[in-house]
């Protein structure tokens, strides 16, 4: 069976090399139910080992001449792709982490199916962990998340669960369709196919035109809109390590959700000023002045059916050096909703090649080696998705908290990956030794910023209601008899 590849899911291939890896990991770390056996992870992993393998985890890219790029499915053998660890005692978080980074590391290989699972035993208390690495061209935020609602349960009673590998739906749905379309007959001449094809790609071209030139008129009036390799140096060094760091904030959801209901603002919204605010903090303590606002890459989610990436994205311009945290929520919100107008213009196709331009632009200098001569498109890239609103169990183990390994890619050199597990939000930081020396110090800065604009906003919440409040009027003062 041969699937087609859509064009973004190809361009991540085309942008990737050992200087743009476009893998991602992530860490699922599980207690399991009291009273369980020691050996209870090892025969949880036995007989998942026993599930059936289904889609993506069963296709592999294939580029062969004279056919356009496709997934041919395959049969795949487990050893080749599911490994297992310990951690030497005492195992702590720490030493997960650390683990953790350097499993996530190596690229996959093109020529089976693009995804690997480590799964890690020997932490404190019993717990166990599983680190998943999966490919950018079959793999976005949202549907990670969708695989954990799949994959688990909200009940710590319910013992039916998935195995990873066992497939996700949109990809199971879009297998199925290409199996019954592959026995049905053709029903377009290649003429008639070419012809539409060409059709639907002249009416793409004169929308993204529209974007482009809107682009272009917003840039010289000094409106909301970033420009490719426009984005502010904030690189200490040009040739620095390429170590990765990471780190990790934690916010309560409510808090975030109040903050954007006080100001008249979103969820993302406030997130994304928040980090802002942070790198700028953190840049400032280094010395480094940035005379500019800097800019985000930011993935955007589109509504549309299907596996693969369903995505775009834009360059959206931060707050301004030295901005007061609720005038960068308000220059953030604006930039934010300009974005989305843009993405909203366009249908799915040309969403989805307005993306493929903004990362060609960004990941471009990387591709031919010369990134570190150059100025960058975006500072950061900012993905924010939806996140579970529930805690989850897999066979009964509570799943204690998950951690994504993203980037840095595409011309970028720092990460924010923000999502929800039930009460928290997240903030999984990804960057490079030469950029960002001191990750716990930038995660400490995330807390500090969101700290600072919730008070702003409760003062001038509170300066506003007194305002509201009308003055009581005094009573006449009665003569003495």
């Amino acid at each position: 069976m041969m699937l087609k590849m859509m064009p973004l899911d190809m361009s991540w291939f085309l942008l990737e090399s050992k200087v743009v890896p476009v893998h991602g990991a992530f860490l699922y770390v599980f207690t399991p139910p009291e009273g369980a056996a020691p050996d209870y992870a090892r025969r949880l992993l036995r007989a998942m080992k026993r599930r059936a393998v289904g889609a993506p985890f069963n296709l592999r890219p294939q580029w062969k001449l004279g056919t356009l790029p496709h997934w041919e499915e395959v049969d795949v053998d487990l050893s080749q792709h599911v490994f297992d660890s310990r951690l030497p005692s005492p195992g702590t978080n720490a030493q997960l982490l650390a683990a953790a980074a350097e499993l996530a590391g190596p690229s996959l290989s093109w020529d089976k199916p693009l995804w690997r699972l480590h799964w890690i035993e020997g932490l404190e208390g019993g717990r166990f962990a599983f680190l998943f690495v999966a490919h950018h061209s079959q793999w976005d935020g949202i549907s990670i998340f969708r695989l954990m609602g799949e994959m688990m349960s909200d009940s710590p009673q319910a013992k039916t669960y998935k195995a990873p590998w066992q497939g996700l739906s949109t990809w199971v749905k879009q297998v199925a369709v290409s199996h019954e379309h592959t026995e049905a007959p053709e029903m377009l001449s290649s003429v008639g196919k070419a012809a539409k094809l060409v059709k639907k790609s002249v009416g793409v071209a004169a929308e993204l035109g529209k974007v482009f030139l809107q682009q272009g008129l917003q840039a010289t009036g000094g409106r909301h809109i970033a420009l490719p390799l426009s984005a502010p140096e904030t690189r200490p060094e040009r040739n620095g390590s390429s170590a990765r760091t990471y780190g990790l904030a934690k916010i309560a959801v409510e808090r975030i959700k109040a903050l954007a209901k006080a100001t008249d603002t979103t969820f993302n919204d406030v997130m994304t000023a928040v980090v802002d605010a942070a790198y700028a903090r953190y840049l400032e303590e280094l010395g480094m002045e940035v005379t500019k606002p800097m800019i985000a890459m930011v993935p955007m989610a589109i509504k549309i059916a299907g596996a693969g990436n369903q995505l775009s994205g834009a360059l959206v311009p931060l707050g301004k050096p030295g901005a007061q945290p609720l005038e960068r929520l308000a220059t953030v919100k604006a930039a934010m909703g300009s974005a989305k107008a843009e993405i909203g213009s366009l249908d799915a196709a040309g969403a989805k090649l307005f993306a493929m331009i903004n990362m060609g632009f960004a990941a471009a200098p990387d591709l031919i080696r010369v990134g570190e001569r150059l100025p960058v498109t975006a500072n950061m890239m900012i993905s924010n998705p939806y996140g579970m609103p529930t805690t989850l169990y897999l066979n009964g183990s509570h799943l204690d908290y998950f951690v994504p390994f993203m980037g840095p890619s595409l011309g970028t050199r720092l990460m924010y990956g923000i999502y929800t597990y039930a009460e928290n939000t997240y903030v999984s930081i990804t960057s490079l030794q030469s950029v960002v020396a001191d990750m716990a110090r930038l995660s400490e800065l995330v807390q500090m910023s969101f700290d600072e604009l919730e008070q702003a906003a409760s003062a001038l919440s509170a300066k506003a209601s007194k305002r509201a409040t009308p003055a009581r009027k005094r009573s006449p003062k009665r003569s003495a008899t």
